[in-house]
């Protein structure tokens, strides 16, 4: 079995740290995989040097194909095997016609159990199998190198959402919650790492600081609200680790996600996870989930033509459900000292179920079987 892996591994992006683990879990596995490189963007990363490694190795003699790329993009091999990696976030997916792209091929691999029944939905004919997405769980250890810190997230209770400024990650929704819920007076922190397709870190900055005076002026609640602690832009990996591990609770109100690494990573790091109930995180994530109703989509205009329409339905999490996990999580930390680390330990032993080589060897079983 030697398989021919086409995917964005090199973008700085969800989907390309999807592609990159997954073939780093084949390999870990003892899969032949040979990978080969496309992009969507311009957020490109070194190799990392196993890949580079991997990269070497001919394409001669693969008898599978898996094309981890955008289903429009599928194209059929004859004399491989031909599967399609994809993700979505919505309930159904008819409205971007992927279903016939995909039934071009032989097999299609997604993430979780809804997307599993989207797919039964959306007239997807051929077999699809649920194929997780993984982490170096070793890599986020107790050992956590200290070479990064902020103002102010020092000695309180700490929040931390990480994502990409975008309608579907709900950010404006987060804000509401926790400047509703929490006085300023109160010992708790919002900590947000965002980037933003496009924009340098300043503007990204900029968008924010907007976006979030925009949500207090509309709370009318107060004159004076706590300031949100924010990075953006590009980090590399370890500074954004050791900033992840100053934080308590990650937080994920988005209205679809179709997996969701930096909640993984958040509980590898002994975080308990606040996220939408109905989304791809329920397969995974330990901690709170949050209320949720089917919703048609609405203002992702920042997507790709053709999905998030409001033809189709994500899941629209409720705002005082959101507001009274973020409470629970800080009492439970602040009242049940003991309670909260037994969480944290559960949130890291639930993480290191998706370790590289597990689900490495989960992959390969696919490919032995399908």
């Amino acid at each position: 079995m030697k398989v021919l892996y086409i995917g964005n591994y090199n973008d700085q992006t969800g989907w390309g740290d999807a592609a990159l683990n997954n073939i780093l879990a084949l390999d870990s596995a003892g899969v032949d995989v040979v990978p080969r490189s496309i992009s969507f963007n311009n957020s490109h990363i070194a190799n990392e040097p196993r890949i580079k490694q991997l990269e070497l190795n001919s394409t001669k003699g693969c008898d599978i194909c898996i094309q981890h790329t955008l289903p429009n993009l599928y194209s059929y091999h004859e004399g491989l095997k031909n599967i399609g990696v994809f993700y979505t976030e919505t309930l159904t997916f008819t409205e971007s016609m992927w279903h016939k792209h995909i039934n071009l091929l032989d097999e299609a691999w997604v993430a979780n159990s809804q997307m599993a029944e989207a797919c039964q939905k959306s007239l997807v004919n051929i077999p699809v199998s649920i194929a997780p997405l993984s982490l170096d769980i070793a890599d986020y250890g107790e050992n956590i190198e200290d070479c990064a810190t902020m103002d102010n997230i020092e000695s309180t209770f700490n929040f931390c959402f990480v994502g990409e400024m975008i309608h579907r990650k709900n950010i404006e929704g987060l804000l509401r919650a926790f400047h509703t819920e929490f006085h300023p007076s109160e010992p708790v922190n919002l900590f947000l790492k965002v980037t933003k397709s496009g924009y340098n870190s300043q503007d990204t900055l900029s968008y924010f600081e907007a976006m979030a005076a925009n949500v207090k002026r509309n709370l009318k609640i107060r004159d004076n609200y706590k300031e949100e602690v924010v990075v953006s832009g590009h980090l590399e990996k370890r500074h954004l680790k050791s900033l992840m591990a100053k934080c308590n609770c990650f937080v994920m109100p988005s209205f679809g996600e179709a997996w969701c690494i930096p909640a993984l990573e958040a509980m590898a790091l002994a975080m308990p996870v606040i996220y939408t109930k109905g989304t791809g995180m329920d397969d995974f994530c330990y901690g709170w989930s949050v209320d949720s109703r089917p919703s048609p989509c609405y203002g992702a205009t920042d997507s790709l033509g053709g999905l998030y329409t409001s033809k189709t339905k994500w899941v629209e999490p409720d705002i005082e459900s959101l507001a009274s996990c973020m409470r629970v999580a800080f009492e439970t930390y602040k009242n049940s000292p003991q309670k909260y680390s037994e969480m944290q330990q559960n949130a890291r032993s639930r993480a290191v179920k998706y370790d590289r080589l597990s689900i490495g060897r989960k992959l390969k079983e696919l490919l032995q079987n399908g």
